[in-house]
């Protein structure tokens, strides 16, 4: 069994080298490890350049997907067997990659470590439910070799290749936020085993409300609205998972136009443009190309420069 690692990374070097330290010391060693350098600017680049034992890939920025895409072919092109995916800010268990390959055979699958959070050791960094039980410490996976149908991609993500083969890579176009879950669900609907492995312990920053971030960070939920609809479509078929796709996205337009936020109208137009753009087919824009974060940015600059904006964009809370 031959296994590659990619690990994808923007501007955390600091973190970048203890996960790739982390790797390193694997108690069963890597064929390779393949590091997708994703635009980064805080000297990422040119410590990549002076390490040796690496498969180092550069490109522009093309979020979460676009370098997990460009590491898994890499890694599958190079005839792994399989290929583990993390982030920069993942610290694996030196252990972690041998107990994957020793948990039960369910055949081409996808395998997911357990991901512990940095910031208290008694909790998972995500938790993860099923519908009669859910697993949010620690302590609540004592006894489970298994837990089918859950994994928090790409956190120490093990993906046969077998299952690359037949489903492909991940979707470029998704960028970030629900690009991981695509894909999961995008296997799941193709008949493969998807399954978190409690004894394979990563270590992450736990999760963070994405729905609470206040602008301008606020406008990465564009992705999570948009790239929803291809959840829905694995999920429940291209035609019912389409409209039940349109029931959601209306019901969270209103609900963000109704808040009692400061930037509920942002939060509103952005939702509203992320609907529209999934229900025409539209997966094609960057960041810089979001109409509502252009809009907050020009209002920022008016502000920043002393004039007043022009018309009352933004309500009270109530």
């Amino acid at each position: 069994m031959t296994v590659a690692a990619v690990v994808v990374t923007y501007n955390r070097l600091a973190d970048l080298k203890l996960c790739l330290e982390s790797l390193r010391a694997q108690t069963r060693p890597l064929e390779a490890i393949v590091v997708v350098n994703n635009g980064s600017t805080d000297g990422t680049a040119e410590w990549l350049g002076e390490q040796s034992g690496l498969i180092v890939i550069t490109q522009a920025n093309l979020g979460g997907a676009g370098g997990f895409a460009a590491g898994i072919s890499r890694a599958y092109d190079g005839g792994t067997e399989q290929i583990w995916c993390m982030d920069d800010d993942c610290l694996a268990e030196p252990d972690a990659l041998e107990r994957l390959l020793q948990s039960p055979e369910i055949g081409p699958c996808i395998k997911n470590c357990v991901s512990v959070s940095t910031l208290n050791p008694e909790l998972l960094a995500f938790g993860m439910h099923q519908p009669y039980r859910s697993f949010l410490r620690v302590s609540d996976l004592a006894g489970v070799e298994l837990i089918m149908g859950v994994a928090s991609l790409f956190n120490g993500t093990l993906i046969s290749a077998a299952v690359v083969k037949d489903i492909g890579l991940p979707d470029p176009r998704l960028f970030i936020w629900g690009d991981e879950v695509e894909y999961m669900t995008r296997a799941m609907a193709r008949g493969y085993p998807v399954c978190t492995v409690p004894g394979a312990v990563f270590h992450h920053p736990p999760a963070f409300d994405r729905d609470g971030i206040p602008w301008p960070g606020a406008w990465k939920r564009y992705y999570a609205v948009r790239n929803q609809r291809r959840v829905f479509q694995n999920r429940q078929g291209p035609t019912f998972g389409h409209l039940v796709y349109w029931k959601w996205a209306a019901r969270l337009v209103r609900q963000q136009f109704s808040g009692k936020h400061p930037h509920r109208l942002y939060n509103g137009l952005l939702t509203a443009e992320a609907a529209f753009d999934a229900a025409f087919g539209n997966f094609r824009k960057r960041p810089e190309h979001i109409l509502t974060l252009r809009l907050f940015q020009w209002r920022q600059r008016r502000a920043a420069a002393g004039s007043p904006p022009a018309g009352q964009l933004t309500t009270k809370p109530s």
